[in-house]
């Protein structure tokens, strides 16, 4: 059975994309001291990304199984890496994009099992 992107897989990936955004505003919140007012509202927007991201989730699995979806959670990682490079100037290795591939056809061959 082919792949296809449906209305509910890119929920789930913008889930994925919404709950990767907390994890960079949390690397944000680590470069003011602590209780600081930008330290406070980077930890607060982190929180409503992880409330948003855990409505979606609920959506996700109603649609799919548990399995399946958090077999998807490995796209987090990808969108970090991005966001680790584009924000943050970490360096991307070559070892980075092997690991990379190795998630995506992890992810595509579960999904093919659905």
């Amino acid at each position: 059975m082919p792949f296809t992107v449906s209305t509910d897989f890119l929920l789930l990936q913008a889930a994925y994309l919404i709950f990767s955004a907390a994890s960079v505003l949390l690397k944000f919140a680590s470069g003011h001291p602590p209780f600081s007012s930008p330290f406070l509202a980077l930890c607060a927007g982190s929180l409503a990304c992880l409330f948003i991201f855990a409505l979606a989730w609920q959506q996700a699995l109603r649609k799919y199984d548990l399995m399946t979806a958090y077999a998807w959670r490995g796209a987090m990682f990808l969108w970090t890496f991005l966001w680790s490079a584009l924000f943050f100037g970490e360096t991307i290795t070559w070892s980075n994009f092997f690991g990379a591939a190795v998630i995506i056809a992890g992810m595509i061959l579960v999904a093919r099992g659905e």
